[in-house]
């Protein structure tokens, strides 16, 4: 450990606080820098104070086939799952093919993993060495960071190394991070006169200036002289990248080795997940006799180890070097060897197969696509990824190959793999011209850039790749059209580009029964297909708790178009539980986007406070910037209703961190009216009515709009700036006969009226819009307020007073603070005695700890909250730990009485 005092001392810490909270750090550096060598130091300290370690690393590409960090991580504590809920045990199972494949979503398997983590650490502290994550799987590597920024409350630490040079840097992790670089010039001088002290000062001088203070290079260059005589200093490697030249050394001296010997350290790198016993079947299959006595040969060569039944190369550099130095014939044999020895295993055998092909051979691709489909149903995303991505390299077809790719962005893209959907789609481009595999590539490429916030093809190429497909394939074109109304829709796409989708529909053609035709309508012409879609909304929802959760999204899309907002919440309630129930979690935070947003709009706060925030928590945990900007938002639009301007500003500028140019229409005007919504809030109605005044780009949204900025304009002293968006707003949605634009539209002609009895009348109809109290109680407050205003200044201080107290009640009841203390201001104006309100129970408690005491108040244990919530069990537990000091009780029996409010 020379020179290495702070970084070994920053590790040490992290074991010595395991005992009251754990941690993650990874420790980045050049190969040889001396990574391993502070893990392993990490690894003797924490086995001698009682902790258990599990670890594993990363493998290059030819010898896994994806997963293999963390089947190696957990193989040995796998069983421990019986433990976790239901749902996360399945996950785990499933993946390592212990049990029934289930097709688990990513996120619900990360928690699974981490609920059996912290199961452990409960019974033993516990340290998790991960090494060269630069090659792992991008799925495991998201798992791992999913894991490392979750074990604050843990007894977990998480020690992950990565190489720094190249293009294997990885940076997604988001974990502490500690650099390691070259030694000091002394340090390494002492270091290199204690490996040989005999060593004369000109050698001595050479293997400084080579090693470049990297720990290993001091070691293996040093040991490469003492080899060959110690003063042959011409026997140094030429100036090479410094990794490279370490492999040349290790290469070196596996080529001193007998062959046999070099035929098991080749097997052994070639198959990290392979036994014993495997690796001896395999090695008699290539003619190597006495496997056992080679793998002695090779440890008593200081480049393997054998411990506990497991082989492990000392560094990981001797396996590169045994691997790329083998010869490519030796590789072949090699491989073809393993897939004899996996016959019974499909998708091991196939990789191994496809390792060992020479060429292109369709054969091998379809085993490998046959692995995929294995894979994908164990719900290992990654290894299916992977699996079709060298089938696609193996097709001696050109359009077979571009298929595959398109099915490896797909798989991807499920995956949340941002960066390998781009690439697979890119590789895709380069060779498809068949119209149904443009057609899934440009699916799959348009649903990523809604999601992911990245480039995709526009709303006429969608267009026009169905129109190219629908003579082969008309459900194919169908959904490309689908998605190109609904792109229409949260783009704010212009009426041209509409009406081609249109046409399209129309020449398909599609059934005018099929609720997807009914949802482009109500996508691109809502106003003039309302008597057609009304009646039709309304007919699904006796069945739809019955139907899959997709049918409650095509309710609730077509419902929110004719602003029947009551009505689409059934919809989102009804999709998002059953894709919770399901466990699909990227189709839930979908679902939850429009969910949160729908309860903001309904004036149900804490409802859409727990939604925004499982929106953002889960967004960043797939890696979808779009879904979780909007996640930040509506969070922000809640904290501007409830007068927390501090806590809005926050997450305005979390949600433009995450998408600062957003390509969505519908994101760009929630962000805007947000920020007016502050604004008026916060008493700034010049910059309010500044920001409410562009807002007009969303149809759907726009509407919702007009009364904050009509309010804006009036407590500026100058409504009449609002009456043209008023009497455009009103024009357009008339044909929906809506409740809540009904309530807008009459309370912004009540502050815009000049005759006394017609704003009245206008005030008048808002409050009496049929169901409006039940379905839209923020807004009857905001109107109450703004009525009794109007009535005391006329000084009619009676009326106004019934007015302004139903006002503050409700805001009271919505936790809208900011506008109850405007009420309360009114009602002192007029002459009545108020207090302030009493504290709210959901001011006490974070969003997620306000959801996890409903559920547990509702009778649900740890283990059926965690699997709701997508949480580990002792996640849950933990925060309701904390939840009980903060409400005043001791005993869950008690939350229930606690909980003064019901989420609707």
């Amino acid at each position: 450990m020379h020179g290495r005092a702070r970084e070994r001392a920053a590790v040490q810490a992290l074991l010595a606080d395991a005992g009251s909270r754990g941690g993650a750090l990874l420790i980045r550096g050049p190969a040889g820098i001396g990574k391993s060598t502070l893990v392993d130091d990490a690894r003797s300290t924490a086995l001698g104070r009682g902790f258990r370690v599990l670890t594993c690393a990363g493998v290059q590409r030819q010898t896994s086939s994806g997963m293999a960090g963390l089947q190696q991580l957990l193989h040995v504590v796998v069983d421990r799952a019986e433990g976790l809920p239901e749902r996360q045990r399945a996950a785990l199972r499933s993946v390592f093919g212990l049990g029934p494949s289930t097709s688990p979503d990513p996120l619900v398997l990360a928690v699974a993993v981490l609920g059996l983590l912290e199961d452990l650490a409960q019974e033993q502290p516990l340290v998790l060495i991960v090494e060269d994550v630069q090659w792992m799987d991008e799925p495991t590597l998201n798992l791992i960071g999913f894991v490392g920024r979750r074990l604050r409350d843990t007894a977990i630490v998480m020690l992950v190394t990565c190489r720094s040079e190249g293009s294997e840097t990885r940076t997604e992790l988001a974990l502490p991070e500690l650099s390691l670089g070259r030694l000091p010039d002394t340090e390494a001088a002492d270091l290199l006169a204690e490996l040989n002290p005999a060593i004369r000062r000109e050698t001595r001088d050479r293997i400084l200036e080579e090693a470049e203070g990297n720990p290993l290079a001091l070691v293996e260059l040093s040991r490469g002289l003492l080899d060959r005589g110690l003063q042959d200093v011409s026997s140094l490697p030429a100036r090479l990248p410094l990794s490279a030249r370490l492999e040349n050394v290790f290469a070196g001296q596996v080529a001193l080795l007998p062959q046999p010997v070099q035929d098991m350290l080749l097997l052994a790198a070639s198959s990290n997940d392979a036994s014993l016993s495997e690796l001896d079947k395999a090695a008699r299959l290539l003619g190597v006799d006495a496997p056992e006595q080679r793998i002695r040969q090779a440890e008593d060569a200081e480049l393997l180890h054998l411990a506990g039944g497991e082989l492990t190369f000392r560094h990981p550099l001797i396996q590169s070097a045994v691997y790329g130095a083998a010869s490519f014939p030796r590789r072949i044999a090699v491989h073809r060897a393993l897939a004899e020895v996996f016959a019974g295993e499909p998708e091991r055998a196939a990789w191994h197969r496809s390792a060992g092909t020479v060429g292109r051979d369709e054969f091998v691709a379809r085993d490998l696509e046959t692995a995929a489909d294995d894979a994908h149903t164990r719900g290992a995303l990654g290894g299916a990824m992977r699996y079709l991505e060298r089938a696609a390299e193996l097709s001696p077809d050109p359009q077979e190959m571009a298929r595959r790719l398109v099915r490896a962005a797909g798989t991807a893209r499920q995956g949340g793999l941002a960066a390998a959907t781009a690439r697979l789609a890119e590789a895709a481009r380069k060779v498809a011209d068949d119209p149904i595999v443009l057609a899934g590539l440009a699916f799959t490429e348009s649903t990523l850039s809604m999601h992911a916030n990245t480039v995709g093809p526009d709303i006429d190429h969608l267009i026009g790749t169905a129109r190219r497909v629908a003579p082969a394939n008309r459900e194919v074109a169908t959904d490309l059209l689908v998605l190109a109304a609904v792109r229409c829709q949260v783009e704010a796409a212009a009426a041209e580009v509409g009406h081609r989708v249109l046409e399209a529909v129309r020449d398909l053609p599609l059934p005018d029964e099929d609720p997807r035709t009914l949802l482009v309508k109500a996508c691109l012409e809502p106003a003039r297909h309302v008597e057609e879609l009304a009646p039709a909304v309304r007919a699904w929802t006796r069945d739809l708790v019955a139907l899959p959760p997709q049918f409650g999204n095509l309710l609730a899309a077509v419902s929110e178009s004719l602003h029947d907002w009551v009505l689409a919440g059934h919809g989102w309630a009804v999709s998002t539980e059953g894709y919770r129930r399901a466990g699909a979690i990227g189709d839930l935070v979908s679902s939850q986007v429009r969910l949160a947003r729908n309860l903001l709009v309904r004036g149900n706060l804490s409802g859409a406070a727990l939604a925004a925030d499982e929106v953002l928590r889960h967004g960043l945990d797939l890696g979808l910037p779009m879904l979780a900007s909007y996640g930040a938002t509506l969070t922000a639009h809640v904290a501007a209703l409830r007068g927390d301007d501090d806590a809005a500003s926050a997450a305005l500028a979390d949600a433009d961190d995450l998408v600062a140019a957003s390509p969505s229409a519908e994101l760009r005007t929630m962000k805007g009216w947000t920020r007016g919504v502050q604004a008026l809030s916060a008493g700034r109605y010049a910059d309010a009515f500044d920001v409410l005044s562009t807002v007009t780009e969303h149809p759907d949204l726009c509407p919702l709009v007009v009364a904050d900025l009509t309010e804006a304009a009036y407590r500026l002293g100058n409504v009449e700036l609002a009456a043209p968006m008023v009497a455009e707003v009103e024009e357009r949605t008339r044909p929906f006969a809506s409740v809540l634009v009904t309530i807008l539209i009459q309370r912004s002609l009540g502050l815009l009226a000049t005759d006394d009895d017609e704003a009245e009348r206008h005030f008048r109809a808002a409050l009496d819009a049929p169901h409006a109290v039940t379905g839209y109680p923020l807004q009857i407050a905001r109107t109450r307020l703004l009525f009794g205003e109007w009535l005391r200044a006329r000084r009619r201080t009676q009326a106004a007073r019934e007015e302004l107290a139903a006002s503050a009640t409700a805001f009271d009841q919505a936790g809208a603070a900011g506008w109850a203390a405007l009420a309360r201001e009114e009602l002192r104006a007029a002459g009545v005695a108020v207090s302030g309100p009493a504290r709210q129970r959901d001011a006490l408690l974070t969003a997620q700890e306000m959801q996890i005491a409903t559920l547990a108040a509702d009778g649900k244990s740890n283990k059926e909250i965690a699997d709701q919530l997508f949480l580990s069990h002792r996640t849950v537990g933990a925060h309701l730990y904390r939840i009980f000091p903060k409400l005043g009780i001791t005993t869950r029996a008690a939350l229930r009485d606690a909980l003064k409010f019901k989420i609707i």
